[in-house]
């Protein structure tokens, strides 16, 4: 009784903290983990032209020793936001997609900056953006928990920046001429996880 209790603490003791400062519960009202009709009658989309389409995930992307025959589906949905008006930080942003998982809203990935980068101009201003936006999360969350590249510095091609949570991920990329920012639910993320293995227990018996 005595070795079990020792197994506890330690087991709590060195389990990692994951909390990281001002962690969100979503986007400018938009909470996670809520449902459709909840998040379409918001006041940011609740007369937007929004677009739908299902997609898969698989066991690889959440990194389990699983077969990728092992997925679950998400319905998606893609809102206009007509023009520019809204901003993050002062960055403007117009398109918006949300995937729910059981109709809860699993994550919110925002295409921030200039919609169109035709111009090696319009490519400057939204890395101007990156770093903006860098610099003020930054600030607001405390340091990354993780980067790629490690310079933290945008570069032709990718960068992200991660700080992982217990409540949210947020996803800070420079992907494609543009910086995108993804929230996601980890209550969500871990309820995925786990159908994902009770699928492959079911179908292993």
């Amino acid at each position: 009784m005595r070795f079990l209790a020792m197994v506890l603490i330690l087991l709590f003791t060195c389990s990692p903290a994951f909390a990281f400062q001002n962690e969100p519960d979503g986007f400018q009202g938009l909470k996670l983990n809520s449902s459709f009709g909840k998040v379409k009658s918001s006041e940011i989309l609740c007369d937007k032209y929004y677009g739908e389409d299902e997609k898969e995930l698989d066991a690889h992307e959440f990194d389990l020793s699983l077969s990728n025959e092992y997925s679950v589906r998400l319905d998606e949905y893609y809102f206009d936001l007509d023009e520019q008006i809204q901003s993050l930080h002062g960055v403007p942003f117009k398109v918006l997609y949300f995937d729910f998982y059981k109709d809860k809203l699993y994550n919110i990935t925002v295409c921030l900056g200039q919609a169109v980068a035709r111009t090696e101009d319009d490519k400057k201003l939204n890395m101007f953006y990156f770093h903006e936006l860098q610099r003020n999360f930054t600030e607001l969350y405390g340091p990354p928990t993780s980067t790629y590249p490690e310079q933290l510095a945008a570069n032709d091609s990718y960068t992200r920046l991660y700080w992982k949570g217990d409540k949210a991920i947020i996803s800070l990329r420079w992907i494609n001429d543009f910086p995108q920012l993804t929230i996601t639910s980890v209550p969500l993320r871990n309820e995925i996880k786990d159908d994902i293995f009770k699928q492959a227990s079911r179908e292993g018996n």
